[in-house]
C-alpha cells in the first residue's frame, strides 16, 4: 500500500470507531433489529466523475438471530446430499436459492434484494499485505482470488490469469457476522458459530479472454477497477467463471457440519440467454474422506457430476471437490476448515499456506485432509471461524493492520503449559486457497 493508501486507511478506521459507536445507541434507542456499523465499503473511494457501479457494502446486521425460513424456500433441507440421485437437486436448490432476486440486477446490490438481504464480511477492503492490491475493489467490491496458472483453465490458456470474488451470507449468516464485528475495534472470533441453514454464495471471476477460454462465451461480465487505475476511464472486463455455494446443514455434522458445492459456467450446457442457465454443477462434499484419499482412491464424501463438458482440474489427484479456480492440490472443506484465529503469536499447529503437492504423502497429507468439525478450534491457540475464510482474512488484515484488536485476556490463557498468560496476538496469517 503507498502512502497515501495508509493513510487513507487510517481515515477509514477512524470512521469505523467514531461511526459505529453512535451506530449502535442509535439501534438501541430507535429499537430497529439491525446493527449498522460503518465499515469502508472498498480500498479505493472512486474517482470524481465517475457515473458507473459502485459497490457498498452490505452491513446492516440482523441484531437478532433470523428465524429459519419455510421449508418451500429450503428445498435443500428435504433432500439428501449423500444419496448420488439427490445430491444435483440439492445443489440446485441452493443455487436457486442464492440466485432468487438478484438476478434481475446481476447480484449489484445483494443488500436490496426484495427477497431476502444478504450480508458481506468487512475488512476485505484493506491489502493483505502493502502494495498487494488485492482489497476490494470500488465497482462490485471483488478481491483477489488465487491465480490460474497456465492450462488449467483449458488447453487455450496460454499465460497465467488473476481471478477475483465477491461473497455473501443470508440473513442468518449476517447475524454471526454482525456478532463477531459488534465492536469494531475488537473482533470476537468466539462468536463464530454459525447456526443451521447459514447460506453462503460466492461469485468468482476470471481475466482470462474469450479466446483463450471460449466455454464462458456469453457468461456474466464485470468491469473491475483491479488495477486501481485513475481516471473515468473503463476498467478491465472479468468474466464469471466460477460459483460456491455452501450450506451449514446439520446432517453433515459428524464430518465439517457444512455441505460445499461449486459451479462453473459453461456455453454449450444451454441455450437461454440467460448467463445464469449456464451454470454446471461440479459437485458437491462434506468431507474430504481422508482414508481414500491417502489411498489414492476417489473419495466418498462427496458426489461429483462426471457428464459435466469442461473437465477441468478437481482437487488432490482430481480425487477430491475443488473448483477450477482453486488449488488442483486441494479440496473445498480441507481448505475451508483452515479458517482459524490465532488467540497468540506463533500458534502451533502452524497453518500451511498451500495445500501437500500430489507427490507428498504421510503426515502433511493427513494434517491437511483430515476433517474438522463446525467451530472446532484446530488447538487450544486457535479459535475456529466456523468455515469461513472471509471472517478469517478481515480479523486478519484488522489486526494486521494495527487498528483492532481482540478482546482482551480472555482470549490469552495460560497455554501448552507455558505457564504465563500470553500477550495478545498482534500479527495473523491470512488462510488462502493457495498463495495468489
Amino acid at each position: 500500500m503507498t502512502g497515501s493508501g495508509s493513510a487513507r486507511s487510517r481515515r477509514l478506521s477512524q470512521r469505523v470507531r467514531s461511526r459505529g459507536g453512535l451506530a449502535a445507541l442509535i439501534v438501541i434507542g430507535l429499537a430497529i433489529v439491525r446493527i449498522h456499523a460503518a465499515f469502508p465499503d472498498a480500498h479505493n473511494t472512486p474517482p470524481t466523475g465517475w457515473s458507473g457501479p459502485v459497490f457498498t457494502l452490505s452491513q446492516a446486521y440482523p441484531s437478532t438471530l433470523p428465524p429459519l425460513e419455510p421449508l418451500s424456500k429450503r428445498k435443500w433441507a428435504q433432500l439428501d446430499f449423500k444419496n448420488p440421485a439427490q445430491a444435483p437437486q440439492y445443489l440446485k436448490a441452493v443455487l436457486d436459492y442464492c440466485l432468487e432476486g438478484n438476478t434481475a440486477n446481476n447480484f449489484a446490490d445483494v443488500a436490496h434484494n426484495t427477497v431476502r438481504t444478504w450480508y458481506h464480511t468487512p475488512w476485505l477492503h484493506e491489502d493483505g499485505r502493502p502494495g498487494a492490491g488485492d482489497g476490494r475493489e470500488f465497482i462490485h467490491g471483488l478481491t483477489k482470488e488465487r491465480i490460474s496458472r497456465s492450462k488449467e483453465l483449458g488447453p487455450g490458456q496460454n499465460v497465467p490469469h488473476a481471478n477475483w470474488a465477491v461473497g455473501f451470507y443470508n440473513p442468518r449468516g449476517g447475524f454471526t457476522i454482525g456478532q463477531v464485528w459488534k465492536d469494531p475495534a475488537h473482533p470476537d472470533p468466539r462468536k463464530a458459530v454459525f447456526p443451521s441453514h447459514t447460506v453462503t454464495c460466492k461469485l468468482l471471476f476470471t481475466a482470462a479472454p474469450v479466446t483463450e477460454v471460449p466455454f464462458l462465451d456469453g457468461t456474466l461480465e464485470w468491469q473491475a477497477d483491479i488495477n486501481r487505475a485513475a481516471g473515468i476511464g473503463p476498467r478491465p472486463t472479468l468474466r464469471l467463471l466460477q460459483v460456491d455455494v455452501a450450506v451449514k446443514d446439520p446432517r453433515a455434522a459428524s464430518t465439517t457440519g457444512w455441505v460445499f458445492g461449486t459451479f462453473q459456467y459453461e456455453k454449450a450446457a444451454s441455450a437461454s440467454p440467460n448467463w445464469w442457465e449456464h451454470l454446471v454443477p461440479v459437485g458437491l462434499m462434506w468431507g474430504s474422506d481422508l482414508a481414500h484419499l491417502k489411498l489414492d482412491q476417489q473419495t466418498q464424501e462427496e458426489w461429483i457430476n462426471t457428464a459435466r463438458g469442461q473437465t477441468l482440474h478437481l482437487g488432490r489427484k482430481n480425487l477430491v471437490l475443488n473448483g477450477p479456480v482453486d488449488s488442483p492440490d486441494g479440496s473445498c472443506a480441507s481448505c475451508h476448515g483452515f479458517a482459524q484465529v490465532p488467540r497468540v503469536n506463533n500458534p502451533m499447529p502452524q497453518i500451511s499456506r498451500t495445500p501437500p503437492p500430489a507427490a507428498q504423502t504421510g503426515p502433511p497429507v493427513e494434517a491437511y485432509f483430515r476433517n474438522i468439525k463446525a467451530a472446532t478450534p484446530l488447538s487450544a491457540d486457535y479459535v475456529s471461524v466456523d468455515y469461513s475464510l472471509q471472517l478469517q482474512i478481515g480479523i486478519a488484515r484488522a489486526i494486521n493492520s494495527g487498528q483492532a484488536h481482540l478482546p482482551p485476556s480472555d482470549l490469552n490463557p495460560m497455554l501448552r503449559g507455558r505457564g504465563a498468560i500470553q500477550p495478545a496476538v498482534t500479527h495473523i496469517e491470512e488462510v488462502r486457497r493457495d498463495d495468489p
